[in-house]
């Protein structure tokens, strides 16, 4: 029986994923030392990645001299900066609150476990109006490694007092299906075809929150 229903938040519950990936682009294009050209593919590795473990990729993806130190530094202020001009309501999944409705009729748990710091977490959330509808929030930054390791999930199910095979996950990444998969969980990946992501792992596949809606309660993962 469905106990629980566990969000990641980035790319599912809001569409920041792809804000965050564009604007991404302009930052490793300030900091390449080449000429050659960053790939679509080769920069889709950041998707799903934590704070802390996207500076990496992009310093192998721009060969800059600067430490790993410096480019964490430089991108935690860019990222900031970017998601303080953001309107999140403008990208927020609506369609979500079906789901949490459901949920909330049939004694489900909700959770949100992202790898983004808590202090986004909860300000996304409240901005949208939803983050009083979840029974936990949960963010990478409490664990020492980030998705695709499943300690996230684990963690939640564990606080949640819900066994992996009563939760569902709904995840975008090819890393935070990974994770959920790692902890035993049936997933559903929210389709994203505008980067390119291996979601190939997950359960299901469903355009929209509707549709995730729909194989909850129509593909026996209920019962």
């Amino acid at each position: 029986m469905l106990k629980a229903i566990i969000f990641d938040m980035d790319g599912v519950i809001v569409d920041t994923e792809y804000t965050e990936f564009m604007l991404q682009k302009e930052f490793i294009e300030k900091l390449k030392q080449h000429n050659r050209p960053i790939t679509l593919e080769q920069q889709s590795e950041t998707v799903g990645k934590s704070l802390n473990d996207i500076p990496e990729i992009i310093k192998k993806l721009s060969g800059t001299s600067l430490s790993l130190q410096q480019i964490r530094q430089q991108y935690r202020d860019f990222f900031h900066q970017i998601f303080s001009q953001v309107d999140f309501v403008s990208i927020f999944r609506q369609e979500i609150k079906n789901i949490i409705y459901f949920a909330k009729q049939n004694n489900i748990k909700l959770a949100v476990a992202s790898s983004s710091p808590l202090t986004h977490i909860e300000n996304i959330l409240s901005t949208c109006g939803i983050k009083q509808d979840f029974d936990l929030i949960v963010s990478g930054e409490m664990f020492s490694a980030s998705k695709p390791n499943p300690e996230i999930y684990q963690y939640t199910l564990n606080t949640l007092q819900v066994s992996a095979q009563n939760a569902i996950a709904i995840e975008d990444s090819y890393y935070g299906i990974l994770a959920a998969k790692k902890a035993g969980l049936t997933v559903i990946a929210y389709e994203e075809k505008r980067m390119i992501v291996d979601q190939s792992q997950a359960d299901y596949i469903a355009p929209d929150m509707n549709a995730i809606l729909q194989l909850i309660t129509q593909q026996n993962l209920l019962t």
